[in-house]
């Protein structure tokens, strides 16, 4: 019987383990391969542009996408470095797949762009970058982010919806590598956690709020979870680095504050390194400083935002959405010192929770105190957008991946809960009332805590099992 040395050559190579040589090769070729999926995707909105650059348009968006997909292959390369060639090539083919999905949404333009982004980006084109970094555009917006819409306004002649929802789609690498970090803690094998780095890029919260709705929570949280990961494996200064520059992008990073509290509590992070966080936050506000903006501004810039919106809830799948249907404004008069006391009782009913618990704080009981926080506090504070449970959301898929037998359905309650709300708050009509985004979240929440309870009981209950054996 004749054999096929090709045939049998291929498939041993492809089921080795590749060096670092192969690694870079795979990197290279599967980045100029999407770079040409990229560049002639279908882009709508170019065609409001000149005919003749065209071409350079296209190119760019090969060039923008492409960089994208390096950097989320090439996270992917180093952390499955023992897989075999064939995997590999999977990953490739899977993360290719996953951005050129992204990438068909890009035309979609939301009001909040319309009405708020589309002038800032086009008022920072008109004058000089340090001019922009002085001028109160957007000042209801923390200066980081100013500076992302700054850096857009320079790209002249291409779609600027693009480059601001490349920006959410790269901190979704981020994101979903500091996911897939934190349930490395506990998951076991390269592949598994692979997955779950694919599954955080495909959450429909991720999917919606990024490349199609165009917003930015994306980026404080991938910060905070850094944060949080750095925190749990005891990198106490990187941790709170990252808090502070998360801190310097949005106010709702308040809410994984408590988890702090916590990792000092474990030992893992110190308290002189709490110092970081307002220096990491003040050297994020120095080029605006710089261009003339006061320090005043860089430091209440939070509480200018705490005086807009008063409605008692924005479209948040909250514990307000079963109030009487009557004026928002008027509910928000009503239970506004209710609501604040409820979101402030669930904050200090967690702390003390783990400060009486303190000796059973395992990695598994950090992470779901963070999503009880990121859950919870949303759930009762008011003025709520629908947005501000997206921290919940992706956290969710690491908690179930701890124990994905009895947490599975936590990360369906919660998306599930997002997504109706983020109808709601999108053009079109909502596909449920949304009490029924209210009612998943409640369940969420519930199914956390309860999860909580367990993990901090499980120590205890080991320690009576072993006494009675004895």
């Amino acid at each position: 019987m004749k054999k096929n040395v090709v045939s049998d050559a291929l498939r041993t190579g492809l089921d080795k383990t590749p060096g670092k040589l192969l690694r870079v090769v795979l990197w290279v070729l599967a980045t100029v391969v999407f770079f040409v999926f990229a560049r002639y995707a279908r882009y709508a909105k170019i065609d409001d542009f000149s005919g003749y650059k065209t071409a350079e348009m296209q190119m760019l968006s090969g060039v923008v996408f492409g960089a994208i997909f390096a950097l989320a292959y090439g996270v992917q390369l180093r952390a499955g470095r023992r897989l075999p060639v064939y995997m590999h090539v999977l990953l490739a083919v899977i993360t290719g797949a996953i951005l050129l999905g992204k990438i068909s949404l890009l035309d979609y333009v939301s009001d909040d762009y319309d009405i708020f982004l589309a002038n800032w980006i086009y008022e920072y084109s008109q004058i000089s970058i340090k001019e922009g970094l002085g001028r109160y555009i957007g000042s209801d917006y923390t200066p980081p982010y100013l500076y992302l819409m700054q850096l857009v306004s320079r790209v002249r002649d291409y779609p600027p919806q693009y480059l601001v929802k490349a920006i959410s789609m790269a901190f979704e690498v981020l994101m979903a590598y500091a996911l897939m970090k934190i349930a490395a803690l506990k998951v076991k094998g390269e592949g598994a956690r692979l997955m779950i780095f694919h599954i955080a890029l495909l959450l429909p919260t991720v999917v919606f709020n990024g490349a199609y709705w165009g917003q930015c929570d994306v980026i404080y949280t991938s910060l905070c979870l850094m944060a949080l990961y750095m925190g749990l494996t005891r990198r106490s200064a990187r941790s709170m680095i990252f808090y502070g520059l998360a801190l310097s992008f949005k106010l709702q990073t308040v809410f994984f504050m408590p988890v702090m509290l916590v990792l000092w509590l474990r030992k893992d992070i110190k308290l002189r390194h709490l110092a970081l966080i307002p220096a990491a936050y003040m050297f994020m506000m120095i080029p605006a400083l710089w261009g003339g903006k006061s320090l005043h501004h860089v430091l209440t810039v939070y509480m200018q935002q705490a005086d807009q919106y008063n409605f008692i809830t924005m479209n948040a799948p909250n514990l307000y959405q079963f109030l009487p249907d009557l004026d928002s404004t008027l509910l928000y008069t009503m239970f506004s010192p209710m609501a604040m006391m409820l979101g402030f009782a669930c904050v200090m009913a967690m702390c003390a929770l783990v400060a009486v618990h303190r000796d059973r704080l395992s990695d598994d009981a950090a992470v779901l105190v963070c999503l009880v926080m990121l859950s919870g506090i949303p759930y009762f504070l008011p003025k709520m957008h629908e947005r501000y449970t997206f921290g919940a959301d992706v956290l969710s898929l690491a908690a179930a991946a701890y124990a994905p037998r009895r947490r599975f359905l936590l990360p369906l309650c919660f998306g599930f809960a997002s997504y109706v709300a983020y109808t709601a708050g999108l053009p079109g009509a909502k596909i449920m009332d949304l009490r029924w985004a209210a009612m998943f979240q409640g369940v969420g929440l519930a199914l956390t805590a309860a999860e909580l309870w367990r993990s901090l009981n499980e120590k205890k209950d080991m320690a009576v099992m072993a006494e009675v054996k004895a």
